[in-house]
């Protein structure tokens, strides 16, 4: 069936530690033993789950605060995961997940990731820096290493592929967790939302 069958190492290596990362707890030991000549062995166990995912993926980035901010929350059934970090980059990084499948294509969580970031960023800097300047999703997210993850029955794609996620109830759920985790964490370290509201205004500026 397949005229190719020389497994990646690459490739099976970055599937694997992705699944370590999104199984909190889980150990998974890879081991390439096909040339004796280059005999590969590794183990792959994250204890921090999506939040040590971050971290991995921001190793080569500079980081505007040291912590990941982490999220979760559970309603009708599904659960979620996120793990966030500001850097210094000007491309955003967000990688969506459903029941450890990744959609590349984001879909109705990564939709409501969005909206509730735009959301609560632009009330705190109303509210509490007194901020007029209009701040739009992209500025938001100008920088921003993010992991989503969300376990549920029976979720819908957009193809077999599942590259895009259209299930329309894990919107209410994720919205109103990172709505009001994120706006509390904000208040509670001012340096840190210092930080970010002024890597977004600037974003905003240089939009404008």
């Amino acid at each position: 069936v397949f005229s190719h069958i020389n497994y990646s190492r690459k490739t099976v290596i970055k599937n694997l530690r992705e699944l370590a990362f999104l199984i909190r707890g889980i150990h998974i030991q890879f081991i390439d033993s096909r040339d004796h000549n280059d005999y590969f062995s590794e183990d792959y166990h994250y204890e921090g789950g999506v939040s040590e995912f971050v971290v991995f993926l921001n190793e080569s980035k500079t980081e505007l605060h040291e912590d990941v901010i982490s999220v979760s929350g559970e309603q009708d059934g599904i659960s979620f995961e996120l793990a966030m970090q500001w850097t210094s980059a000007y491309q955003e990084h967000i990688f969506c997940y459903t029941n450890n499948i990744p959609q590349p294509d984001g879909g109705t969580h990564l939709s409501a990731l969005k909206t509730s970031l735009t959301r609560t960023i632009n009330k705190y800097a109303s509210d509490v820096m007194k901020n007029k300047q209009v701040i739009q999703g992209d500025d938001v997210r100008e920088g921003l290493t993010a992991v989503l993850s969300i376990k549920m029955a029976d979720p819908k794609f957009s193809s077999q592929t599942k590259a895009k996620l259209v299930s329309s109830e894990v919107k209410k759920g994720i919205e109103a967790g990172v709505c009001d985790h994120l706006l509390h964490y904000l208040e509670e370290k001012p340096k840190i939302a210092d930080i970010i509201i002024k890597k977004i205004e600037e974003a905003a500026r240089a939009r404008d």
